[in-house]
Formats: structure tokens, sequence, C-alpha cells
């Protein structure tokens, strides 16, 4: 069988760096698409180019489009969210026109997106659990979600399937050393009520249904990627001090981060649940659907 090669924008991402290795142990060609320049690697497998036109083969099976600057890392000032806007939804149209320009047409196109699009719980109360139908929000982190779908559905020649990622868990990095700290100084026990839905998923699981959405036939275009377990923030701690074994105490004021970081304090004090019902209902099985296996496995202690 001939070996098929895999696209990969954002693939010094942290998900980015964890799927090549685990495409490449399955036999898959990879070209990795980085802005950061002289990347080398010794691995047959594996050819980094910093832009599309370095790309010389036309036999491209897969693209996993993840590019897009941190959400979390700077303040959200009107400058940085049009960057935020604009590395997503410039890079895509950039990507989709490529491949069209060259007729290229993969089996499946996945382009990332976030939980974010279904927006926060007006009230407060997270009554509400979000499925792949539930109409979005006017935020912002919602209509960057909308913009950075919108640019990549709104090519229908392409087979794509939009993956709508909540908090990915894993080794190596991403956002979970930052929500351990505070547990690992046996410092804040809650933020604010402490109900807040944290939605997250483990970087096994995201690999799995990626692998998922490659051989699947169906024709669902957008999937959840979350765990199907709901957990909320003083949960999440409690765990997380399990395996950890600290005894944090501390009730953090959600003013304090409203004060340090403005509208961006969405991100921890409110939210959606979200569930993963297109994935369920098409059979895939979770390697990691309960938080404390998760966490158990990313921090070694089973």
């Amino acid at each position: 069988m001939q070996t098929q090669t895999v696209l990969i924008t954002g693939a010094t991402g942290f998900i980015g760096s964890h799927l090549l290795p685990f495409l490449m142990e399955r036999g898959y060609q990879v070209i990795a698409l980085s802005r950061q320049p002289n990347r080398r690697s010794s691995h047959p497998a594996l050819h980094w180019v910093n832009d599309l036109d370095q790309i010389e083969t036309r036999q491209i099976d897969y693209v996993i489009n993840l590019a897009g600057e941190s959400i979390g890392t700077k303040r959200w000032t009107a400058k940085r969210k049009q960057q935020l806007i604009d590395s997503r939804v410039a890079l895509t149209e950039k990507l989709y026109q490529w491949l069209e320009r060259q007729q290229i047409f993969p089996r499946c196109i996945i382009s990332g997106s976030a939980i974010g699009y279904y927006g926060i719980d007006p009230q407060g109360q997270w009554n509400l659990v979000c499925d792949e139908n539930t109409p979005p929000q006017s935020i912002f982190m919602s209509e960057l979600c909308q913009k950075w779908e919108q640019s990549a559905l709104k090519y229908t020649q392409q087979n794509t399937r939009i993956i709508r990622l909540g908090v990915v868990f894993g080794q190596g990095g991403g956002i979970l050393p930052q929500m351990l700290l505070p547990v690992r100084l046996n410092t804040v026990a809650k933020i604010g009520s402490g109900q807040q839905p944290v939605v997250w998923i483990h970087i096994q699981d995201v690999l799995n249904a990626i692998l998922f959405l490659f051989r699947s036939s169906h024709s669902q275009k957008v999937y959840n990627l979350v765990a199907p377990a709901h957990v909320n923030q003083q949960q999440f701690v409690q765990v997380a001090a399990g395996v950890l074994k600290r005894k944090p105490f501390i009730a953090m004021p959600k003013c304090v981060f409203n004060l340090m970081l403005g509208e961006q304090a969405q991100l921890i004090l409110n939210g959606q649940y979200v569930t993963p019902k297109a994935l369920l209902e098409q059979g895939f099985q979770f390697q990691y659907p309960d938080l404390n296996e998760a966490l158990g496995e990313i921090l070694g202690r089973h």
C-alpha cells in the first residue's frame, strides 16, 4: 500500500509536537509547516517547510490545520484580538487557496477551532450542555472561532471537518502546568464560586480522534473534542490535589482575575459544559474519559 502523506500547519505547537511522532509511528509521511526557519530532522518520514510553496509533492492525503497564535499569553487589546484572528483566518485562507491552486483535494482536512465557539453562560448557572448544534454567542472568543471555521468551510470542494477543542491536557506543555501551579503551591482551592466548567481532553484522545476522523466516512462536519465527563473548577482542583498530594485552601475572588486579565478572564471564570456528542454517536472510544485517570497518567501517579 502506498504511504500516505499528512500536511500539518502549527506543527511546533503543543498538539502538533505530539502529532508528529504519533503519525510517523503509524507509517505516515509528514510535511510540517513552521514559521521557525531552518528546522531540520533526521527522520526520513518528516519534512519541514517554512512556506507552502516549498512543498514539492502533490500527493497530500490529509491536512491538519492547527496554526494560530496562543490565546492566553497576552492581554486582549484591540491589536492583540486582530492578531489572534489574522493568525488563524489568514493562514487558513492561504492554505485552502494553495490547495485549490495546486488542484490538491485531500481525503480529509481537519481544521482547528475551540469550544470558545459556544461562548459563556451569561447567567453563570452552567445548566446548559452544548453539543455540535448549539448556536454561538456574540463574544470575542466565539466570534474568533466562527470566523476561523467559516474560512475553512466555505471551500466546499474540500472535505473539511472542524474540531472544537477543549483544554488539552498532556505532558510537555499546554496550559496544564499553569493550571496546576496553584495546587502544587498549596494555595488556590477554588476561583470565584468554583462551579465554572473545566472542559478538557487528554492529548492521547485528541490524537486518537484525529486518526478516527481520517478513517470516517460520516458526513458530519463539526466535532467537539472534549472528554465526556463534566468537571467544574473546584472538582478539578480536588482531583489534581489528590494526585499531587496537596491541600490547597485559599478561595480566590473572581474580581482579582477581572482586574488582572480584563475580558480575558472569561477563559477562567466562565464557559459552558460541552459534550462530544458526534464522536460518541459514531462509536469513538475515549482512552481517558475520567479526569483522575488522565491526570494520573500525565503526572505519573497511577
